[in-house]
């Protein structure tokens, strides 16, 4: 009776996503704006092994010596972030975002079990990381035409099966974590041992970098090594995804049922403790769906309600205070002081400080290694930023913004000043102790500084001025990323180029860092140009 009952409740929940899919097919076909969106939003996914199949020649390419030691590395360093960063999440709450309003208000109030439609979320999960799969199969020939490594095609099947596993694995374990952090108050101490192994695996990791004659390849060796194949679930993960290109595992198979038995144990774990699932589902939904709309009053409420029931509100107060457009300068400043005690510093000032440190032991004086250092974190930091919300784009929410008196932009100056005072520290923070340990002239390390503070500040505005000609909230779009992307690439696109020419015409890289910062600075005022006009547009006269 049970067991039909479930089967009955499945194929409910079946029936109501398959008429959601079909529907939203229909809506595509029938607007063909968002058909070519979604086109071009996947297909852009793929854009990128278009190069190994229009000019790849039939020539052997040769063996990438550290190829493997690479790729494998890139792997667990994925694995690692996804599971530790989740895990360390999952022990102070969960965050189901897969649900609607109208889930919430038919959904749950039917007779279907909570259980049941916990268990349907994992059965979702499949159908999610299909795609994913598929990346992984495209992907992972196109790695191999690249690095010249050998690859079994026939062992693709443990590769793809493994991405679904380690999917559902996930998301399982996040909420088997939440569940017995609160149903037994364990939180503190999961949470605790959580960062003891992750702090223990980057000494580890620190230890084996810098004991060995070469830094980059003592990274490699240490980060493939057999203390890391042997983490429970990321080290065998790592392994099973690797299979098409490593000769010594023969057979895979063992270890994928490993961890398939490891899967279905923690997925029968948290569909057991599913009993509160609808409490938490309810929350985020509500939460996601009040930022949709841009309102923050239902944000802060939901944010407050949180903190109350976890007892760690707390009541701050500035003594100074902003009128006009800078009072948004005060309202964040209570933000970031009730956030963390500390109004422009914070846990990424710490980090870039440790990073600097680091870097200026071991880089040894020489300035090219810096240089190359800074140019590649440039470039991931901007692309980090251009998926994150920056300060403007919850405020253009708000009515009052464009209601109260002032510039615009003052307003939009006001909103992001913190934001650049703490950019500023923060490349302060990683170049001071670069310029010491690596006894730098000052020169050079005004010049680094410069970059970087162009880069984040630049990278802020740009975000701004997306927000401003793309004010799209739809944080699943890959479409919308892309564009936000390209709208940052294209400001960028003049001091990038007045660099170049200047560090190619005068060989140095000095010489280059000063050129960027004079673009950069050009190309802000510029953006401030054109988002004010954009502001004004909006605002009620």
């Amino acid at each position: 009776m049970i067991r039909s009952k479930v089967w009955r409740e499945l194929y409910a929940l079946f029936f109501l996503d398959f008429t959601k899919f079909k529907n939203y097919i229909k809506d595509a076909i029938h607007h063909p704006g968002k058909l070519v969106g979604l086109l071009i939003q996947y297909g852009l996914q793929f854009v990128w092994i278009l190069p190994v199949i229009f000019f790849n020649s039939d020539e052997p390419r040769a063996v990438w010596a550290l190829g493997l030691d690479v790729v494998g590395a890139v792997i667990m360093a994925m694995l690692m972030l996804i599971f530790f960063a989740g895990m360390n999440k999952a022990s102070v709450k969960y965050a189901p975002g897969q649900y609607s309003m109208a889930d919430v208000s038919f959904l749950f109030p039917s007779p279907i079990s909570q259980r049941t439609v916990y268990a349907w979320s994992m059965l979702r999960q499949i159908g999610s990381s299909l795609y994913m799969m598929l990346l992984v199969i495209i992907y992972l020939p196109f790695i191999s035409s690249l690095t010249g490594l050998h690859m079994d095609a026939s062992k693709l099947v443990y590769s793809s099966v493994t991405i679904i596993v380690i999917s559902i694995l996930g998301s399982a374990l996040n909420f088997f974590i939440y569940s017995i952090s609160h149903r037994f108050g364990m939180g503190k101490i999961i949470k605790l041992s959580i960062r003891l192994v992750t702090v223990s695996l980057l000494a580890y990791t620190a230890w084996g970098t810098f004991t060995a004659d070469n830094i980059w390849e003592g990274l490699l060796t240490t980060v493939n090594g057999p203390v890391f194949a042997s983490i429970p679930i990321i080290g065998w993960a790592k392994t099973l995804i690797m299979a098409p290109f490593i000769a010594a595992v023969s057979s895979p198979l063992p270890l994928l049922l490993e961890l398939i038995a490891v899967m279905v144990a923690i997925v029968a774990l948290s569909i057991y403790f599913a009993v509160d699932y609808y409490e938490e589902a309810i929350g985020v939904t509500e939460w996601v769906k009040a930022v949709s709309e841009g309102n923050m009053q239902a944000v802060q409420a939901a944010a407050d309600d949180g903190k109350t029931k976890r007892k760690k509100v707390r009541h701050v107060d500035i003594e100074w205070r902003a009128k006009g457009p800078w009072a948004f300068v005060w309202k964040q400043a209570v933000a970031n002081k009730r956030a963390s005690k500390f109004i422009i510093l914070g846990w990424d000032h710490v980090f870039m400080l440790t990073i600097g440190i680091v870097l200026g032991i071991v880089s040894s004086g020489n300035f090219d290694n810096i240089a190359g250092f800074a140019i590649v974190y440039a470039v991931m930091y901007a692309t980090m930023i251009g998926v994150v919300p920056v300060g403007l784009q919850y405020e253009l929410r708000k009515q009052y913004i464009y209601m109260f008196p002032g510039k615009p932009v003052y307003k939009i100056l006001a909103v992001n000043m913190l934001s650049s005072i703490k950019a500023v520290l923060r490349s302060s923070a990683l170049i001071l102790p670069i310029w010491i340990l690596a006894k730098l002239n000052i020169n050079q390390a005004l010049s680094i500084w410069l970059f970087l503070i162009s880069i984040d500040i630049m990278t802020l505005f740009s975000a701004v001025a997306g927000h401003m000609i793309l004010p799209s909230y739809d944080a699943k779009n890959v479409l919308y990323v892309y564009m936000r992307m390209g709208v940052q690439a294209l400001s960028m696109l003049p001091a990038i180029l007045l660099a170049v020419i200047i560090g190619i015409a005068m060989h140095s890289m000095v010489a280059a860092f000063y050129a960027f910062a004079v673009g950069a600075l050009v190309a802000l005022t510029l953006l401030l140009y054109i988002s004010e006009k954009l502001f004004a547009r909006l605002e009620m006269r």
